[in-house]
């Protein structure tokens, strides 16, 4: 929870309410593949509700998101740099992968009901 502000809310409620919105984060993660920037609102809601899911197994998810999405705004940067010299082609290739891989992972896990397993990680 963000500090300053209580919810009463009951843990199952708070859980519940956590899980609506891992749901839409991922979605929105998804929708990049069509869309190209859902991954900015995406991230902006997992920072903002991250702290409302403390303790639940959704917490490890905006999580996820998060470190997701600021390793693919690096990974982008590199590659579109290293596009100069012809590399950077191939690293989008693999960033696509990966990014793929990312956005499975989760959706996987929330279908479960089971929290992201290593959500600082690489993959």
């Amino acid at each position: 929870m963000q500090p300053g502000f209580s919810h009463s809310w009951p843990a199952s409620q708070r859980s519940e309410r956590a899980r609506r919105w891992a749901w839409i984060v991922h979605i929105l993660f998804v929708a990049t593949f069509f869309f190209g920037i859902t991954s900015f609102p995406g991230v902006i809601v997992a920072y903002l509700k991250r702290g409302d899911a403390q303790s639940t197994i959704y917490e490890s998810h905006f999580t996820y998101a998060i470190r997701t999405f600021w390793l693919g705004i690096c990974g982008a940067v590199i590659a579109g740099v290293l596009c100069l010299v012809g590399v950077g082609y191939l690293l989008f290739a693999l960033l696509f992968v990966w990014w793929l891989v990312r956005v499975i992972r989760p959706i996987i896990a929330l279908t479960d009901e089971v929290p992201m397993s290593n959500p600082r990680g690489w993959f």
